[in-house]
C-alpha cells in the first residue's frame, strides 16, 4: 500500500474570478482538516479569519492559521475551513474535504475513487 498525492485546486470564496491556485497533496485520512501552504493559500487570495490548535502526527501540538476557501479535486468542489501551513508542514487534504467531495482513499490503486454514500 502507498501513498495518494492529488492535485488540489483552491481559490477564495470570494475569488472575484482570480482561477486560483494548484498544490499537490497527500490524501490524508488522519488529518481531519485540509492543510495548505500558506503561501500558496495567500497567493489565490484567502485570508486568515482565526487560529486553531492541532495536533500533528507525531503527538506534538502546534497553532495554525485558519480560513474559509473553495477546494476541488478531481472535478469536485466544496466550501471548507483549512489551515495556512508553515515551511515545514507537508500538504495534506484531510478526511472532512474528502468526505465533502464524497470521495475515499483506495491505498491498494494509489487513487481517491467515489465514496460508499451519495451526495444529494
Amino acid at each position: 500500500m502507498g501513498e495518494v498525492r492529488v492535485m488540489v485546486g483552491v481559490r477564495a470564496l470570494n475569488s472575484n474570478g482570480h482561477p486560483g491556485e494548484k498544490v499537490e497533496a497527500l490524501a490524508d485520512t488522519g488529518a481531519t482538516l485540509t492543510l495548505l501552504p500558506a503561501e500558496i493559500l495567500r497567493q489565490a487570495g484567502v485570508k486568515p479569519d482565526g487560529r486553531v490548535s492541532v495536533q500533528l502526527a507525531d503527538g506534538k501540538t502546534v497553532e495554525r492559521e485558519s480560513g474559509h476557501a473553495w477546494v476541488s479535486v478531481d472535478g469536485r468542489d466544496t466550501a471548507c475551513r483549512l489551515l495556512f501551513g508553515t515551511r515545514e508542514d507537508a500538504s495534506l487534504l484531510g478526511l472532512t474535504v474528502l468526505e465533502q467531495l464524497g470521495l475515499a482513499v483506495d491505498p491498494v490503486q494509489r487513487r481517491l475513487v467515489p465514496s460508499a454514500f451519495k451526495l444529494l
